[in-house]
Parts: structure tokens; sequence; C-alpha cells
């Protein structure tokens, strides 16, 4: 390998970026991208890192989301942000893959490729899929991050609450929290939108106090993991947005920053399809739409029989006859049912065989007969814009080879890995496990009858375009069978997701983050996800918060900001401890110091984020344009306090009261610390604490918290996201 090549530094990172021997290794091996897509991905990755956390020996946190389209990509972004990563100092990345086995292999398998660990590359990279204490993961990585040559740590999870809790157990031992210090650590979240994101959102707004809510259980590991990792970034990856975006913008998986990313020239996605190849998308008569309830079909619809044709004949001209690829492959999705693929699957597989059979038969047996003449009623359609094609003799002497090396294949839970270079042709039949994050290589022809009877969710229905990606080699004999009516949703969806990817390259995320264009038949995502009158509920009166985490950066940040502001005295009380002072800013200025203020517990995360939103929506709809901060007792020399005490809650520790109670013993009656304040504004205060606990860890330890007051008047019905 060579050495270092370049430098590339961008403008706004904190730390000097190389494109060293790794990604210059990696980049070299993408043989399929011109010059050109290597740049542009070389740059888009360097766009990413920049914006992460200084992994060398540093603490804190940041999120970001890299935005690309289904099957465009994104793997081959991820694993170049993983050599970049490592090139400039990250000795661990940890992959979220998806919420199935078959996605956490499919993972693994490409990043051992990719970046060669199985041979010259094998002593810079060390890949651990699903490590726990009980397989002894705990002293691997130990090992690992000791080794003189500093090999980079590749740990792939599946997403899901028990493997996501043994890796955190891991990361909280002592060897390994030793071993890696405040090194950095890359999170990669592949299809973020799905089971990362606290589902009970909605259900969680009804409730009295973010103390009293509930958290999904994969939410809530991710949360633990990140808080064992002192310095870390957590990247997410999708095509589908819309749930991150929509979810409270300061929320603890939130994004703070994103990148648009570009696919290659050969990327076939949605404006291929449903904009600049109509021709290619067919209709599914309505009675031949499939559902396990309303329409459980009896028999092997026609058009079904009809894409079926259309693929075998595709298959021999690309694969037999043009050469241009090694196979091909079909999807059928008919519903998210298992006994539906088991129908589908028995349907196709006896087709097949009869077919087989028949053209078998001499040539003048009136079942050949009726059997070809079939074929050929198709035959102008699958030759239609194919330049100089073979004849229909050419086309059905060959479609009898295909039918004889075609695999076809039932894709459900546990069903077998598919070789894709041991067939012509591969059909495969399924259900969910079809939907996001599985590609289907070589895929020319998908038949999807499934049948909605209301809102389609928009991120759901484009993450079953598995017919989306680098097709336009074979994009001539590509269709894609779809209800009429899903066809009219992906046609929305495209211009919709124009759209929005226009506006995020244009704009920072909170320009972006409430402005979704949909169509009014879709729902921008499913619902669960997002907060309904938390106003009402949660935001009204004296709230507190507990900042346990991040103390030391919350004392800087704090002390410069007031040194940085002219604070005005409140009112004298006549002790330090009861005197206050405050200052007036503009509705953004106090977003900035709630957004740069650490917290890291879930309860008092959403309060932040919902407060963000707050004020907003505020600002925007009721003309409300300045708030109050106030620094409590800011002359009170804190270590004559008697402390306040931190108790149990729920399994973890809290403040138990930063609020001083109303008095009546000196000159001026003092009305408590929720007295200070003004009725009218919103009012946030920074409280200096010490606590008191029977730990050394906690006692006498010094550390600042919030207190935030919302005014009465404004506890009305919250509507920012229900616009």
């Amino acid at each position: 390998m060579s050495e270092t090549i370049k430098i590339i530094q961008p403008a706004s990172t904190s730390f000097p970026i190389v494109q060293g021997e790794r990604t210059a290794d990696l980049l070299s091996r993408f043989t399929k991208l011109d010059n050109d897509e290597r740049e542009n991905l070389l740059n888009e990755t360097t766009s990413i890192l920049s914006q992460c956390n200084n992994p060398v020996e540093t603490v804190g946190s940041t999120t970001g989301i890299t935005i690309g389209y289904v099957q465009s990509g994104k793997t081959m972004s991820f694993t170049t942000l993983t050599a970049l990563a490592i090139d400039n100092g990250f000795r661990i990345v940890i992959y979220f893959a998806g919420i199935k086995n078959n996605l956490l292999e499919q993972t693994t398998k490409r990043l051992k490729k990719d970046l060669l660990t199985e041979s010259d590359n094998s002593r810079f990279f060390k890949v651990y899929q699903s490590p726990s204490i009980k397989t002894n993961g705990h002293n691997d990585i130990k090992g690992a991050l000791k080794l003189n040559r500093k090999p980079a740590i590749l740990i792939t999870v599946l997403k899901h609450t028990k493997h996501i809790s043994e890796l955190t157990e891991i990361f909280k031992t002592i060897e390994v929290r030793e071993a890696l210090g405040n090194n950095g650590v890359m999170i990669i979240d592949d299809e973020a939108d799905q089971a990362s994101l606290n589902t009970y959102a909605r259900k969680n707004s009804k409730s009295e106090d973010w103390e009293d809510d509930e958290f999904s259980s994969t939410y809530s590991n991710i949360l633990e993991l990140r808080t064992s990792l002192p310095n870390h970034s957590y990247i997410q990856y999708t095509a589908t947005p819309q749930a991150p975006l929509l979810i409270n913008i300061m929320d603890l998986l939130s994004p703070k920053f994103h990148v648009v990313l570009t696919p290659g020239k050969a990327y076939t996605g949605g404006k291929t399809f449903f904009e600049d190849n109509t021709d290619l998308i067919k209709t599914i008569p309505d009675l031949e739409v499939y559902h396990h309830k309303h329409n459980p079909l009896v028999e092997c619809p026609q058009s079904l029989i009809e894409a079926l044709q259309l693929f075998l004949m595709g298959t021999a001209i690309v694969v037999n006859i043009q050469e241009k690829e090694n196979f091909l492959s079909m999807m059928i999705h008919a519903d998210r049912e298992q006994d539906a693929s088991k129908k589908f699957y028995n349907w196709v597989s006896n087709i097949m065989d009869n077919w087989s059979n028949r053209l078998g038969l001499p040539d003048n047996d009136p079942s050949k007969i009726e059997l070809v003449t079939e074929f050929y009623n198709n035959y102008e359609d699958a030759i239609k814009r194919i330049d100089n094609p073979p004849t229909f003799d050419e086309v059905m002497n060959e479609v009898s080879q295909v039918l004889l090396d075609t695999n076809l294949e039932l894709v459900i839970q546990g069903s077998r890995e598919i070789d894709w270079s041991n067939a012509t042709s591969h059909i495969l039949v399924g259900a969910e496990m079809l939907n996001r994050g599985y590609t289907v290589e070589g895929l020319a022809v998908s038949y999807m009858p499934r049948y909605s009877i209301s809102k389609s969710n928009a991120d759901t229905i484009q993450q079953r375009c598995r017919f989306f990606g680098y097709k336009r080699n074979y994009l001539d004999s590509c269709r894609v069978y779809l209800p009429l009516d899903s066809i009219l949703e992906y046609r929305d969806y495209v211009e919709h997701e124009e759209i929005m990817r226009t506006i995020l390259k244009e704009n920072s995320l909170e320009a972006v983050e409430q402005l979704l264009i949909l169509n009014g038949s879709m729902n921008p995502t499913r619902s669960n996800i997002l907060s309904v009158d938390v106003v009402s509920h949660k935001l009204n009166g004296w709230r507190q918060m507990n900042a346990l985490q991040h103390i030391d950066e919350n004392i800087s940040f704090v002390s410069d900001f007031i040194s940085s502001h002219t604070f005005k005295d409140f009112k004298n009380f006549g002790t330090d401890d009861r005197n206050h002072r405050y200052v007036k800013l503009e509705i953004g200025k106090v977003i900035e110091f709630l957004k740069d203020f650490k917290i890291m517990n879930m309860p008092d995360a959403l309060r932040k984020s919902s407060t963000i939103q707050y004020l907003r929506y505020l600002a925007e709809k009721k003309d409300i344009k300045e708030a109050y901060i106030f620094e409590m007792s800011y002359a009170y020399d804190i270590s004559k306090s008697k402390g306040t005490s931190l108790i149990d809650s729920k399994g973890g520790l809290k403040l138990n009261n930063i609020f001083s109670g109303r008095s009546t013993s000196g000159k001026e009656i003092y009305p408590g610390d929720k007295g200070i304040r003004f009725e009218d504004s919103l009012c946030v205060q920074i409280h200096k604490i010490k606590v008191k606990h029977n730990s050394m860890q906690w006692d006498k330890k010094v550390l600042y918290t919030l207190g935030i007051y919302y005014p009465e008047d404004f506890a009305h019905s919250f509507v920012g996201v229900e616009k």
C-alpha cells in the first residue's frame, strides 16, 4: 500500500483530514466508478467526517444524517467513511446492520469483501459480529485496542435490544474502557429510520411529565450505548429521512448535520421509473391485487403470468444472447403474510415446471403451440426498447434454457442465502424479508400486488422499492408491476423526494426540520414516533432538568455564556443565595443556549427538544420574540451549600428538587425560586448545584442544571408537527 496520499481539509472541521492508505486502497478497487464518481464519493465522505467529533483524545458526541436514494450505494458510502475514519484516528466503528439476521450477515460479508479482511488488509481491520461478554468479546476488543499496529475494530450488530445491550456491557467493562480511553468511536446506523426511533413518543405525549414516559427498548439501548462512549460520532444512513427529520430536532437521535449523497451515473431510481420511463411501469388490475382478507386470490393472476414471461424473455436476451449481464432476477412481493408468499411461490413453481415440460414437447404439439403463442403475445413488449432485437425464435430457444437454469427461492425467516452466481436467473418470492435493506442483485422485473386500504406512509412505500438501483445496463428489460393506487403513490413520492432533496441540499437542518412537502394522500412516516399535545400536558408551569452527564462541558459552556452577556439584577432579597440576575434574549439566542447545553438522559432530552420546538412555534405563531435566562444565586459561594440530594428514580439517579422554597425569615419575603420569573414569558433558570449523596463518585460534586418556566397562558394544543 502507498503512504498517505493527500490532505483534504474542509473549512469546518476541527481536525486535519487525510486520505490515507486505507481509503486510497479502497477507492482504487471501486473499478465500476469512473474518476468523477470516485472523486465525488471521496468529497461527500470527507464532508461527513469533517462534521464528526475529533477522534483523538477528546470528549463529546455528535449526530449526523446521510441521505441517499433507495439502493443507491449507501453501503459503499459508509464503507468509504469507515476507511477514511480509520485513516484519521478512529479506532472503532460500530454498525447497526438492520433488524433481521440476513441483513446483519449481508453487511458483515460486504465489509469483509470490500476491506479485504481475509487477505492483504486483515492486519488493518478486525471484524466482530455480535460480540458479547459471554463470547469473550470484551477481551478480544481489549487485545485489539492494545496491539502496536492499531488495527481498526469493526463491530456489526443486529439493531435489537438484546444485541445492543450486550455490546454496551462490553464498553462498560474496565478493561475496554481503559484500553479505549477517549479515543473516537463511530456508530453507523444503517436504515436509521427503522427501529432506532422511540416508538412510544405519541403515547408519551399524553403523560404528565417525561419522567413518566416509556421508551422503546431499542431506542433506550442505543442511548445507553452512546452514554458509555465518551467520544463518539453517530451517523445515520437512510433513504427515507422523514422520521429522523420529524422527530423533535434535539432528541438524542436527532441529527445536527446532514449530507445528501449523489448516486452514481448508472443509478436508476424513482425519477427514472416514474417520470422518465413510465412505459416500464405495468398496472396490476384491481381484481388481481392480492389482500389476505379482502381479496385472497384462489388462482394465479394473469398479470403475474405475463410478468413471468417478460422476465424469462428479458433474461434470455440480456444474459444468454447479448451477454450484457451474468444473471437477472425477479422479485414477487405479494403481502406481509408468509402464507401469501407460500401461495405465490407454489403458483410460480408449478407454472415454471409446466412451461419447461411443454416447451420440451414436439413443435406440433397443441399444448406447446398454445404456450408459444402466449409468449409471442408478449414478445413485442419484451423487445420494444431494444435496438436490433433478436427474433422471436432466437428468444424462445433461450427461454427454454433459462427455465432449466432458474433458481426459485421462497425468502422468509430462516431461508438460505442466495448464491447469485450459480444460476442464469433467480425468482425471489417473499414478504417482509424482501423489504428495506435487502439487496436483490440483478433485479429486472418486480411484481408487487400489495393492497392498501388506508393512507400509505411515504417512508414505508419507498423502502419497498427494491427495483431501484444500478440497472442502466439492462433498463430496457426492466418492468415493475403495481396496483394503480401504488403507482399514483409512488409518483407522488418521487415528486416529494426530489423537492425534499433539493431543500436539504440548499438549507441547514434548522431550516428544514419541519419542511416536508407531501401529497395529502400520504402520511410522512409512522405516526407513533411523532409527539402531540406535549404543550398542554408537559410544557406548562415549572419543570427541572437533571444534567448529570457532560458535567465539565456544561460548566465550561455556562461560564463562557455568562461572561459573554450582560445580566441585570432581578431583585435584592438580602442574601447571596436569594439574589439572582437575568438577561433578556431573542428566541433564537435562547434556542442556541438550550442546544449547546448538554443533556444525555431521555426524559430531559425530550423536554429540551420539545422546548426548542415550542419556542420556534411561539416565535412564528404568537409573535413572541424574546425569553429570559436567569443566573440563580450568582454571588453565592457554592461550597457553603448543604447540597441537593441525589435520589434513585426508576433505576437511575435524579436531583431531588433544585428549587428553594418560599421564606419569610428575611427582610423581604422570598417567593421561592419558582417566583423568580416573568409571568408572561418563558424563563430558563441556570442553577449551580452541589450534590449530596452517599457515594464518593457524586457527593460534593458541583454541576449546572436548568429549571424552565412555561407560562400557563401558552399551554394550549401544540400543532407544530401537525400542520
